[in-house]
């Protein structure tokens, strides 16, 4: 099916534009270098961009722990040693051998 792109009120807006013939397996992210239609390059994560993730999981699962050492504090009790264990181990995750890209996450025992 062909479309005068004048005759569609939406797009009228749109002056200059070209469109080009492209089959079903083109989709959005394909690139279009003038004869040929290109699918988007794959992305790989760093070791950085793995590192900053790890650190941010771990970061929420301290935060997850949070109450439980604040209710201990206020009520002058000594935090849980589960969870005093659990969030050493967390903060260590850093340390491992295999850090970022083999982590062994600690267990939540409580």
């Amino acid at each position: 099916m062909v479309v005068d792109l004048w005759e569609v009120p939406s797009l009228t807006a749109f002056e200059g534009l070209v469109l080009i013939a492209a089959d079903s397996n083109v989709s959005v992210g394909w690139s279009h270098d003038g004869s040929l239609f290109s699918p988007p390059v794959p992305t790989t994560e760093t070791t950085a961009d793995k590192a900053a993730n790890v650190r941010d999981k771990r970061d929420a699962l301290l935060l997850s722990t949070d109450w439980v050492v604040i209710r201990a504090k206020e009520l002058g009790q000594d935090v849980p040693l589960a969870i005093y264990n659990y969030r050493g181990d967390l903060r260590q995750i850093p340390d491992q051998a295999g850090f970022p890209h083999t982590i062994i996450w600690p267990e939540k025992e409580i």
